[in-house]
């Protein structure tokens, strides 16, 4: 790296980038193996940073100098319209990836960092990075001095700083818009890295290759010179046969790669055991990490001297340099073999991110959490007090985290804006007119707990107010009277924290009331007689629908005639059937008394004396079926006939008398 000179005197050179911190560091650590590409977050136009600011580093508008810093988390100033969907943290620089393929680029710019074709510096907030006309990126990596990104068709572009061959163009020319890194041929890249002097990629095989400085064995060719050991064009590293690499980390002259078996590969500068073999001798060629015996490692990160290392069962392993406390462990001791990071229980990582002397993870629940070193307040706790365990960034309310990056002493991070969704349900939802319905409505926020009201609308018009209890749930009772499908919808007015939100719609339907049915019936004896025992009474019974709905299912019941059979079953509002039916004189019919005209319906209420003929009733009525399957039922019709009496009196009941015949012949009693 040339040296660097800037407003004020300020001068840094690669010598002090290697003695000093030796902090080139890849942000977005871990990369995996089917594209690159896959590990971008959802766009977001929140991107946060933190921690040292003198080079304009965090792109918030402003660079004041080597006290600028911020100790807890503020808005990246982004160009109007554009989202992220990663970020990347250099030496005092930073990236971006936008959703739409362009990159941007922030911070110190001397050597062409940010790729805007020149060579301003400092760039205090986003740039555009001068991408080929039609490449979009998929991935990028922020090196101390230099940056990469990977396009969509596999291949690396680079730019920035290139004493080394960093850029891995053929040339150790300084570049401040991106050319290509002359892979070989049919060479398809799908994760890169890059470190302090150096650069790395796995490509679609399973094979690394390797670019720039080599001083400490970093390209793993089995090789090195010393400090002016390099390589300009990408060379492969001896990985042991038939191992598969999945994923790569670059961290300060050393290097990483994770295996398909969740194995860790390494090499390159080993003073602080960051190699993770045991030893502190630097290793030109890849060597084994001693992990724990069973452990499988699913996620790398590299930070300037230290690694970490996330495991299948959502343990985090560290080692490496730890004079600042970025193991993680609680101690300031180095290790050479991997040692547990103290989590608070029950926490799962998703990302991880190393920086110069400070490290990040990424909670599932969207938190943040930092240790290590924190002179700029780069673990973003409000302080600038190093932690030897894992603290809280303070990220502001509502928004979760889905990126992490680290720079040399600041970090980044992308957020969601918070997000509401509104469900609506409505029991029941098919009524009869006045018919209450209840409207429950369901929020959730990804901010937390929401509060608040939420009114529900019939249509466009209001028809009530629900207010959320502590489940995020709002109830109304409702009372619908016109016929019809009436829409109604949800909508949570938000509560400064969780953002406004309207349900799907939800349909009641108010069925159309039933117009009014009824039934009549008449009835009559074809003769009225007399009759004697044995004859046959014909009867006939008129059945008119005399309400305003169809009917169905119509019939007549008789207490004397078994069988009444009807010329239709279904009756139009104002239609009328005849329905016929016949009954057999029985000689029980010729006793004029006594009758119990309560329980057969038979007698007239007189007692027989000196009469010929006894009247026999019976009683008849219809039924019927209306369209909502309700049974309606007619009056009751009766009809007398006269039955021969035969003797001319018998003892019997009167319906009004309680008395009875004395069995003589006598003159009849009347009722």
């Amino acid at each position: 790296m040339k040296p660097r000179t800037g407003s004020g005197g300020r001068t840094r050179t690669l010598l002090r980038a290697l003695v000093a911190t030796l902090a080139g560091v890849l942000c977005v650590a871990g990369f995996a193996a089917p594209h690159a590409s896959a590990l971008q977050a959802p766009p977001t136009d929140i991107a946060l940073s933190w921690g040292r600011n003198n080079y304009g580093q965090l792109g918030i508008g402003t660079a004041a100098g080597p006290f600028d810093h911020r100790t807890t988390p503020v808005n990246v100033h982004l160009p109007a319209g554009v989202e992220l969907t990663a970020v990347s943290g250099g030496g005092y620089y930073s990236l971006g990836l936008a959703s739409d393929g362009r990159v941007l680029g922030w911070g110190t710019n001397d050597s062409g960092q940010t790729g805007d074709g020149t060579t301003v510096d400092p760039r205090t907030t986003p740039v555009f990075t001068l991408l080929p006309d039609g490449v979009t990126a998929t991935a990028i990596a922020a090196g101390f001095s230099h940056a990469l990104a990977l396009t969509s068709e596999g291949r690396v572009l680079a730019w920035g700083y290139n004493g080394s061959g960093q850029l891995g163009d053929g040339t150790t020319t300084s570049s401040s818009t991106p050319v290509e890194v002359h892979l070989p041929t049919g060479v398809t890249v799908t994760a890169i890295g890059a470190g302090a002097t150096d650069s790395m990629a796995l490509t679609s095989d399973g094979r690394v290759f390797t670019w720039g400085s080599n001083s400490y064995g970093q390209l793993g060719i089995g090789t090195s010179t010393g400090a002016v050991d390099y390589r300009s064009t990408p060379v492969e590293v001896l990985i042991p046969a038939g191992t598969e690499v999945t994923a790569i980390a670059a961290g300060a002259s050393w290097n990483l790669a994770l295996t398909s078996e969740g194995r860790v590969l390494a090499w390159g500068f080993n003073s602080v055991g960051q190699l993770g073999d045991g030893t502190f001798t630097n290793r030109h060629a890849p060597v084994e990490t001693l992990l724990p015996a069973g452990t499988e490692v699913t996620l790398l990160a590299a930070g300037s001297h230290h690694t970490l290392a996330l495991t299948s069962d959502d343990r985090l392993l560290a080692w490496g340099s730890n004079g600042n406390g970025q193991l993680g462990d609680g101690t300031t001791t180095n290790r050479n073999t991997p040692v547990p990071v103290d989590l608070p229980a029950g926490t799962t990582l998703t990302a991880l991110a190393g920086g110069g002397e400070h490290s990040l993870a990424l909670t599932s629940q969207g938190r943040i959490l930092a240790w290590g070193s924190n002179n700029y307040g780069q673990l973003g706790d409000g302080t600038t007090t190093d932690r030897h365990t894992p603290i809280s960034t303070l990220l502001p309310a509502g928004n979760g985290v889905t990126a992490i990056a680290a720079g040399l002493e600041h970090s980044l991070a992308l957020v969601a804006r918070a997000q509401s969704m509104t469900t609506l349900t409505a029991f029941p939802g098919v009524i009869q007119p006045g018919q209450d319905v209840t409207l429950t409505a369901d929020i959730i926020c990804s901010a937390g707990t929401p509060t608040g009201d939420v009114v529900f609308y019939d249509g466009t018009d209001p028809i009530g107010t629900g207010t959320l209890d502590a489940s995020g749930s709002a109830t109304l009772t409702a009372l619908f009277s016109s016929p019809g499908t009436h829409t109604i919808t949800a909508h949570y007015e938000g509560d400064g924290t969780c953002p406004a939100s309207v349900s799907e719609p939800v349909t009641v339907t108010v069925l159309t009331p039933e117009p009014g049915a009824s039934l009549g019936l008449t009835k009559e004896a074809v003769s009225t007689g007399p009759f004697e025992a044995g004859d046959t009474v014909e009867y006939t019974y008129t059945v008119t629908n005399t309400g305003e709905a169809p009917l169905s299912s119509v019939a007549v019941t008789d207490n004397l005639v078994a069988d009444v059979d009807c010329g239709t079953t279904t009756l139009a509002p104002g239609e009328s059937t005849t329905c016929r039916g016949t009954y057999t004189v029985t000689e029980a019919d010729t006793v004029c008394g006594p009758r119990d005209s309560g329980s057969n319906g038979r007698g007239d209420g007189g007692y027989g004396g000196h009469g010929t003929t006894c009247p026999v009733t019976n009683i008849a009525q219809a039924a019927a079926t209306d369209t909502r399957g309700d049974t309606i039922t007619s009056n009751t019709a009766t009809a007398t006939i006269q039955v021969s009496n035969g003797d001319g009196g018998h003892d019997g009941y009167g319906s009004d008398s309680s008395e009875y015949g004395n069995g003589r012949k006598q003159e009849a009693k009347t009722a």
